[in-house]
């Protein structure tokens, strides 16, 4: 009875916080058009979003390993950003969003990954309790909050997603006081020598090569899809159906994870990921109305559970448990980071010169290159003959 409790409450606060990732994310391509912000500018913003992600992601890693519990960090993390959301509301110009977005960045962008973290520790503890399965309670989350705020936005203002988030956090907050687990410090004995030998494995520095060239695409796209639905005739109501439909479609994928990944192995099922996302972004180049755009996030159900339940999994093989929280922010920093940057920042000026078609191409081009990567890293995992698939 006990672990069902758990469990219960580790599925909703899923959903609260993935549906308060959904209250910003999806929209704040229409938020920026809404003030008036060139895709230049837009570029320039997103790239920034993922900069600062690359900074505070490792710093709340290592703060959270060294010095305090995951719980504590994510309190920390989540009540900043509830306060500092509500600055988005207030700015009107490109420098006034640019603050708001370096200050609540800091703190949301380590949200996800302390909480996946703190997430594995309970698994430790609790082997009833599958990653895939907790973690789809976050796309139905995320998926419902995505629908109807996009409604709700097209009746009302721009402004009340972020509203919405602030109300989320307090939700979450108050759910996570409720789940008592393995919430101590787990990095005491963490020093400098144990961040190196992660910064050294080489097997560590592939999987962030790769992910990070195929993370240029992803991150791009996230945010550019709404550029993507708008050519083809969508407005913002549709933009909120989008990402109902994909954060859907990821509910089988996770719920069948565990089952896939122990027949076909870490690696491969990453790989077969990464091939389904060049399709996939081919398709989209392909898209003439707004509903094929639709149809074609359906393979998100494929692509995305593949590849992040591989990736997460393949970190956590190949680094000590005590420094796992600063593994999982790096390899998010660095990956989504960086990635994100360099595909924000790129997705917006080749938008200034180019069409949304050309630039989906672009990102299945950059997807087989991440193939390509992966194919070294699986013939790497061979020959050192390490048991990870």
């Amino acid at each position: 009875m006990k672990i069902n409790k758990l469990k219960i409450k580790l599925n909703v606060l899923y959903l609260i916080v993935f549906g308060s990732l959904a209250c910003f994310s999806p929209f704040l391509t229409p938020y920026f058009l809404d003030r008036g912000l060139s895709y230049s500018q837009m570029g320039i913003l997103f790239a920034i979003y993922s900069l600062v992600g690359v900074l505070a992601q490792p710093f709340w890693g290592i703060v959270t390993d060294k010095y305090a519990s995951k719980k504590t960090t994510l309190i920390i993390t989540m009540t900043i950003s509830g306060i500092l959301a509500f600055g988005f509301i207030i700015s009107k110009g490109f420098y006034s969003i640019l603050i708001a977005i370096i200050g609540f960045m800091f703190f949301q962008s380590s949200i996800i990954s302390v909480f996946d973290a703190n997430t594995y520790d309970l698994i430790e503890v609790h082997s009833d309790i599958q990653y895939g399965r907790t973690r789809l309670m976050g796309s139905i989350g995320y998926a419902l909050t995505a629908l109807i705020l996009g409604i709700v936005i097209k009746f009302t203002s721009i402004n009340i997603p972020f509203l919405a988030y602030s109300i989320f956090i307090v939700a979450g907050l108050a759910m996570l006081n409720n789940i008592n687990g393995k919430n101590r410090r787990t990095g005491s004995s963490i020093n400098i020598s144990d961040i190196v030998k992660i910064v050294k494995n080489k097997r560590f520095i592939l999987i962030c090569i790769s992910a990070l060239i195929a993370n240029a695409a992803f991150g791009s796209n996230g945010n550019y899809v709404a550029v993507l639905v708008k050519e083809t005739g969508g407005d913002v109501a549709n933009i909120g159906m989008l990402w109902f439909i994909v954060a859907m479609s990821e509910l089988p994928g996770f719920f069948f994870e565990s089952r896939i990944i122990n027949k076909y192995g870490v690696i491969n099922i990453y790989l077969i990921g990464i091939a389904l996302y060049i399709l996939r972004f081919f398709i989209n180049s392909l898209c003439t109305s707004y509903q094929a755009v639709l149809a074609a996030q359906l393979l998100q159900g494929i692509t995305f559970p593949l590849y992040l339940t591989a990736t997460l999994q393949y970190v956590i093989s190949i680094v000590p448990a005590e420094t796992r929280t600063t593994a999982l922010t790096a390899f998010a920093a660095i990956t989504g980071g960086i990635g994100g940057f360099i595909g924000n920042i790129g997705g917006g000026f080749l938008l200034q010169r180019i069409s949304v078609f050309q630039l989906y191409r672009i990102f299945a081009v950059l997807c087989g290159l991440s193939l390509l990567i992966g194919l070294v890293l699986k013939s790497i995992d061979r020959e050192s003959s390490l048991g990870i698939n």
